[in-house]
């Protein structure tokens, strides 16, 4: 009986040592695997904090003029917002039509009576676009996209690690004259794409961009001794006014708040890797703008290593028959 109990006792005291080592095993690589995780974090300040800019992904088709509430989208239209979901799996995304566009404009903190006014107002359908995207990036931050625009890369690749605590606004260049000629229909030295756009919330670029767009078509209908609803605007009114050509304006105006010692886009010209000026990071020709005969773009059918995005230039903004 004595020795049952004594075999007994040895068993439970054999199990309770046990236990305890694997306790004191598993501890000590807890502690050793949150040691670690801490060191990472310290080392990579993006995988602490990551962008600034959050994830979301925004593109807009609106209803073409003429058309009634029966409109549907044709699916072919929009094919390449598959490549945005692809790439992006954790981006919340958004296509914005007209019924979501007027509750952005009604909703959102830095709406006002005159922006909705002269929204609504607006005849031209790629004027519309332009300034809804501004409003949108202004309130929610993320990525718009036009909708004939392909992602290549994944967004969470777009800023460099070094810049990933301090860029709030990611801009690539359409136009880049070089030694070459000027271009129709942009800056005479260097342009900004609007085709693509990230940034951060509330930024003093967007909020600048869309006081700019509203002040351009009120002084354009004042000069057409008209209103903004009923003046007739021509594709170069689309680019000069709320397009690319605004969108350059305001960009450059930033830039120099930044950096004053900025005379001129020509100071931007040539650029090769991503430059951080401000909060706003610039991209090479590549990161938005492959795939063009100028500005040193890659044009021979390969996809070069900075390229971001591919626009296709469908110009469905177009009023008149050019879709080039």
């Amino acid at each position: 009986m004595k020795a049952s109990r004594s075999r007994s006792l040895l068993v439970l005291s054999t199990v309770f040592v046990v236990l305890g080592l694997l306790y004191f095993d598993l501890t000590q690589n807890a502690v050793a695997l949150a040691r670690i995780a801490l060191i990472s974090t310290k080392t990579n300040p993006a995988a602490q904090h990551g962008s600034l800019i959050p994830k979301n992904i925004w593109q807009i088709f609106l209803r073409p003029p003429n058309s009634n509430n029966s409109f549907q989208i044709d699916p072919s239209k929009i094919s390449d917002a598959a490549s945005w979901l692809a790439r992006n799996p954790d981006y919340s995304y958004h296509l914005v039509g007209d019924q979501g566009a007027s509750r952005i404009l009604h909703q959102h903190k830095l709406s006002n009576k005159k922006l909705r006014e002269i929204y609504h107002g607006l005849p031209n359908t790629g004027m519309k676009s332009d300034l809804l995207r501004y409003v949108i990036l202004a309130n929610e931050g993320g990525v718009y996209a036009d909708t004939d625009v392909e992602a290549i890369r994944p967004i969470d690749t777009w800023i460099p690690e070094q810049y990933s605590e301090s860029a709030k606004v990611v801009v690539g260049i359409e136009f880049d004259r070089l030694d070459g000629p000027n271009w129709a229909q942009v800056h005479e030295e260097l342009q900004f794409c609007q085709w693509t756009i990230a940034a951060a919330p509330n930024n003093p670029l967007l909020l600048r961009m869309i006081t700019s767009v509203v002040t351009r078509l009120e002084k354009h209908a004042k000069d057409h001794d008209s209103t903004v609803g009923e003046v007739e605007f021509s594709d170069s009114d689309v680019i000069n006014l709320t397009g690319p050509s605004a969108w350059t304006d305001v960009v450059f105006e930033q830039l120099r708040i930044y950096q004053p010692s900025l005379t001129s886009v020509r100071d931007l010209t040539g650029l090769t890797e991503p430059t951080l000026i401000g909060d706003i990071l610039i991209l090479p020709i590549d990161g938005f703008g492959m795939g063009q005969p100028h500005s040193n773009s890659t044009n021979d059918g390969s996809i070069p290593d900075d390229a971001l995005v591919q626009h296709k230039f469908r110009g469905s903004w177009r009023t008149s028959n050019d879709k080039s």
